[in-house]
């Protein structure tokens, strides 16, 4: 079996409403989502890591010249994010233990975020098939802050969306602007108004 057939199991269970046990959105570090995915199925927690389809471009040179090589891979859909099912008692402490969870999330009704899962899975399942634009809540010339990964805490703004998972942005960093291109699927970013 391939590690993208491993990724892409989608266990029913996660949907099913169950006596001592809770559905939570578990943030991860950056990058650990499919970290946390193998973790539960090793010790037999049920869990849910949304993906959808994107572009990764590789630059490279070969004999002195430069190439680029894109492919589409699987990215998970909410960077940061899995969902868990686990026990009531001593399910908390499992999944801290694996070192790639910051923070558990108690939704107010279980009801109603089982709904909301059910909801993601059938945008997953039509993104899989066929190219779905995301929209972010940062738009080209809004201002928005960075509140994960090696930029957080830094502000910008958006100036250019690129083709593929790329966006130029200007960040102030010490009252200086640097402008870069950043893969906004890495990072959890909040419009700012005004």
């Amino acid at each position: 079996m391939k590690k993208d057939d491993v990724e892409m199991e989608f266990d029913d269970r996660i949907l099913l409403p169950e006596e001592n046990y809770i559905l939570c959105p578990i943030y991860t570090l950056p990058l650990n989502e499919f970290k946390l995915k193998r973790y539960c199925k090793e010790r037999g927690i049920v869990s849910y890591l949304p993906l959808r389809k994107t572009w990764k471009i590789n630059n490279y040179l070969k004999r002195g010249k430069p190439y680029q090589q894109s492919q589409v891979v699987l990215r998970p859909m909410f960077p940061s994010y899995i969902f868990v099912k686990m026990p009531m008692d001593g399910g908390r402490a499992s999944i801290m233990d694996s070192r790639s969870a910051i923070r558990i999330l108690t939704p107010s009704s279980q009801e109603r975020f089982i709904e909301d899962v059910r909801a993601i899975r059938s945008i997953e399942q039509v993104a899989l098939e066929q190219e779905v634009e995301f929209n972010p809540e940062v738009r080209v010339g809004d201002r928005f802050i960075i509140e994960s990964g090696v930029w957080a805490g830094v502000t910008g703004w958006l100036k250019k969306k690129g083709k593929h998972c790329s966006w130029t942005v200007e960040l102030e960093i010490v009252n200086q602007s640097v402008q870069t291109a950043i893969d906004p699927s890495q990072y959890k970013m909040r419009r700012l108004e005004g």
